[in-house]
């Protein structure tokens, strides 16, 4: 098909969307007139996705109890345990498995964009970390851990996990929104003759709301792996996981020349390794690595395997990943210390790590489509985009306040009988982390989506996540920190931490908010360029 169609020529809008005898763009009359919606969402989204819907549920079954099954002894007439190892260890222990599960997609990007294609590397991501999870599942048994090979086998599993996850997290955000092919905002007259516009950034963040919720799916693991793990044993709690790694396995084999897929590029990253080190030594200015100026300043021919849009792609790539780590940080205490904290509060006979592994991911299920369908839609009805600097600095903001009630629980579960604070009093926490969540986490995906160059998407998205590891590795490094009383000084810190990040990351970055839907217009023309 002709890329530049006549006036009175018709081109689908995308391949979900029906013919318009509109113009194929809207002026910028109507840019700024008309309601912009978002086009069809492909239904394969649902099938790439669940690969992380599996990876999500196995990180839940095993974050979930981890603290206990490391810090609480095998006989423990209270609280379920297996490893004996105290706290700090446990925390460090959590701190380690998430850091290197944040890690690893450096590694799965590296394989996907020059070598195997994200739908092999997610595939081999998935049968490793089934390997894992068997491990775990075998280590965890009453005979095993009587001998001995309990702890062993926890780490040993926890590396084959995490490098499973690095195969998946980097490439399934990325193939996800690489379902949907629109990339221009058009003009669709609707069933009652409105005229709106379908807005290809509009139906990203639709794409990765609606991703997100189902693989929240998974992290509801947190409804089931206590129980099992209180009135069982762990062994059956990392059975569970094993069982959906395996299914989750074979409908990818099925499933795996159904997606929209594009070949390796070659070795990006080691090309933009080398770029990033030459812009570093000149003056730390990446348009220093430009051929073109290379050129300029010795007067001779430079043979490099980049040219200088290779570059613009890498600048605008490093723009994409600026996330503040301290959010991470913060997070790893929901699913760490705030479960010691709910072991030294009145359960109700429920078990301590109950709240942990469910109320998060049931109010991401509850509030992500109230945001999809009524906050963000009114919001931009009244002129109000919400875009994604904004979103990640509310985000932050939310993380800071759920840190500060931590610590306000803290020192009341010290101040009080052993045992008499209801560890109800928890559950706002989780609820203020899944809002924080659902608007900095999940809005600095889209925005790396968004901005990376094709070529790159998933090294930029495992780049993201390498700030979610670099936020794990500061939880490890205080992790001698959590326990009684410094515990309290840490969410304290944490808290106000947070919240001056928040307010950092608005003041330098809120720049780009102006600049978003015209960097966005800048990636798409640059693909089409490339397709033709």
């Amino acid at each position: 098909m002709s890329r530049n169609p006549g006036n009175n020529e018709k081109e689908p809008i995308s391949n979900n969307t029906t013919f318009t005898n509109e113009p194929l763009g809207p002026t910028p009359e109507q840019l700024e007139a008309l309601p912009r919606v978002a086009d069809k969402i492909p239904y394969m989204i649902f099938m790439v996705a669940i690969a992380e819907a599996a990876e999500r549920f196995i990180f839940r079954s095993i974050t979930g109890p981890l603290q206990n099954y490391v810090q609480n002894p095998l006989h423990d007439d209270r609280l379920p345990g297996a490893l004996a190892k105290g706290q700090a260890t446990a925390t460090a222990i959590g701190y380690f498995f998430q850091c290197w599960c944040f890690l690893m997609p450096i590694l799965g990007a590296v394989v996907a964009d020059c070598h195997l294609g994200r739908v092999k590397t997610i595939l081999l991501g998935s049968i490793t970390a089934t390997i894992g999870t068997l491990i775990l599942f075998l280590t965890s048994l009453p005979v095993t851990l009587e001998n001995g090979a309990g702890w062993p086998g926890l780490l040993v599993a926890l590396i084959i996990i995490g490098l499973g996850a690095g195969g998946i997290k980097s490439n399934v955000g990325p193939l996800v929104a690489d379902q949907y092919t629109g990339k221009k905002p058009v003009i669709k007259i609707m069933s009652d003759n409105r005229r709106v516009i379908l807005d290809p950034d509009v139906t990203v963040q639709i794409i990765y709301s609606r991703y997100y919720w189902l693989i929240n799916i998974g992290s509801c693991a947190g409804l089931i792996a206590p129980w099992v793990e209180r009135k069982v044993e762990f062994w059956a709690t990392f059975l569970i996981p094993l069982c959906i790694y395996g299914c989750a396995t074979v409908v990818l084999i099925f499933c795996r020349n159904k997606y929209i897929t594009r070949p390796p590029q070659g070795s990006i990253a080691i090309r933009a390794t080398h770029a990033l080190w030459i812009g570093f030594k000149k003056n730390r200015t990446m348009d220093h690595a430009k051929p073109s100026y290379l050129r300029q300043q010795q007067g001779e021919t430079i043979d490099l395997p980049w040219d200088d849009q290779f570059v613009d792609e890498i600048k605008v790539a490093l723009m994409a990943c600026r996330v503040i780590p301290i959010f991470w940080l913060c997070y790893g205490n929901t699913v760490g210390n705030l479960i010691s904290l709910a072991g030294l509060m009145n359960t109700m006979g429920l078990p301590n790590d109950f709240l942990a592994g469910s109320i998060n991911p049931l109010s991401i299920l509850i509030l992500l489509p109230l945001f999809e369908r009524v906050l963000y839609p009114s919001l931009r009805r009244v002129g109000i985009p919400f875009r994604p600097i904004s979103r990640i600095t509310f985000g932050f903001f939310i993380m800071s306040g759920a840190i500060a009630v931590a610590a306000g629980l803290q020192s009341l579960a010290y101040s009080s009988p052993p045992y008499s604070v209801n560890f109800l009093s928890i559950l706002p926490i989780y609820v203020l982390t899944a809002l924080s969540e659902i608007t900095a986490f999940l809005s600095s995906m889209e925005y790396a989506y968004t901005k990376a160059p094709r070529s790159m998407k998933s090294l930029v998205a495992s780049v993201n996540l390498l700030l979610c590891a670099l936020g794990s590795l500061l939880g490890l490094a205080i992790s001698p920190t959590s326990r009684k009383p410094q515990i309290l000084v840490q969410f304290a810190c944490l808290s106000g931490i947070m919240f001056v990040s928040a307010i950092i990351v608005y003041v330098v970055f809120s720049k780009y908010n102006k600049m978003d839907e015209k960097m966005n217009q800048i990636e798409r023309e640059a693909d089409s360029d490339r397709e033709e």
